[in-house]
């Protein structure tokens, strides 16, 4: 256990000092409130502590081989009383010193909850309004990354056309639609748990090391069949727009610990697939991306504010 303890002072390639063998890991989890105001979860250190005295994040050094995700929850449910199960993870940003780095794991609540402090270092845990953040007395490192975590707060939203996604490639498809779709949706879930690791060229978002995106997976026609209860396999996404069409979901099994659940929705459209995916791309929260090689479909999206990328990219990834 020795040799996978991380917890030991190193410096990195730039000279400085920092806490972690193998690097460490923070948690910023960020809720809206009753408002509707961003608030995230920040700890104030104790005065004993590295940089006592200002506010920063849950979080600690990593044990050798320990994902960044599962050292960010771990150490939060170490030093508070965070119900980490409630979160879900949207993304993690890397600060590398070289040698060394600290990773951020950003992740959504569907409402502040009562926290409080469990360990010595901490003296107290506030959720803050987002916009105040920066007038705060901030550890370094979180002032340092703080305009680009603010950024980072709006998730990844990616809405797929379906059908001219299917449409792009020749595996057999037009036999079987809802089937194509079927095989379609239980890859991109696979890539939505993993983790996109870069976004199609010239759309603008904070360079994430990893961003987890929420997918909303558009079907029409036959392949409306997808979104009937006891078809879809994959977790509906958080925070998708409220007044959206029909959608299937089911139970998915329990992931292992630092793993990152796959947010994917199946929304049938109720009429023309264009229509729904035009409405979603305007009205869904976050950062937009819609998957989609219809020349009139991408007009209408960047019209609403998304981005818009063709299928090659998404099936490369697959």
């Amino acid at each position: 256990m020795a040799d996978l303890d991380g917890d030991r002072w190193i410096r990195c390639d730039l000279g400085h000092r920092h806490w972690g063998r193998f690097g460490a890991a923070g948690l910023l989890p960020h809720a809206r409130d009753e408002a509707g105001q961003t608030r995230v979860l920040l700890q104030y250190r104790s005065l004993w502590s590295s940089h006592g005295g200002t506010w920063g994040l849950f979080g600690g050094a990593r044990r050798r081989d320990e994902p960044s995700v599962a050292a960010a929850l771990r150490e939060a449910a170490e030093e508070a009383t965070l119900p980490v199960d409630m979160l879900r993870i949207t993304g993690v940003m890397r600060d590398d010193h070289g040698g060394w780095a600290y990773d951020t794991v950003i992740g959504e609540m569907p409402r502040p909850v009562p926290v409080s402090p469990v360990s010595a270092e901490t003296e107290a845990a506030a959720w803050v309004v987002a916009e105040n953040v920066g007038d705060m007395d901030l550890h370094p490192g979180l002032a340092a990354c703080w305009p680009m975590l603010r950024g980072a707060l709006a998730p990844l939203v990616i809405v797929v056309d379906v059908a001219n996604v299917m449409g792009a490639r020749a595996d057999g498809w037009w036999r079987d639609r809802a089937g194509a779709a079927a095989r379609l949706r239980d890859e991109i879930s696979v890539l939505a748990g993993r983790g996109l690791h870069a976004l199609p060229p010239g759309m603008t978002a904070p360079p994430l090391k990893v961003w987890y995106p929420e997918i909303i997976f558009v079907v029409e026609g036959a392949a409306r069949a997808l979104a009937t209860p006891g078809r879809a396999r994959s977790r509906p996404s958080r925070g998708a727009h409220a007044d959206a069409p029909h959608t299937g979901e089911a139970a998915v099994p329990a992931a292992p610990p630092g793993a990152v659940t796959a947010a994917v929705q199946v929304v049938a459209a109720p009429r023309s697939g264009d229509d729904t995916i035009a409405e979603l791309a305007a009205k869904v929260r976050g950062i937009r991306l819609v998957v989609t090689a219809d020349r009139e479909l991408r007009r209408r999206c960047e019209a609403a504010g998304a981005a818009v990328t063709g299928p090659r990219w998404l099936l490369s990834l697959l």
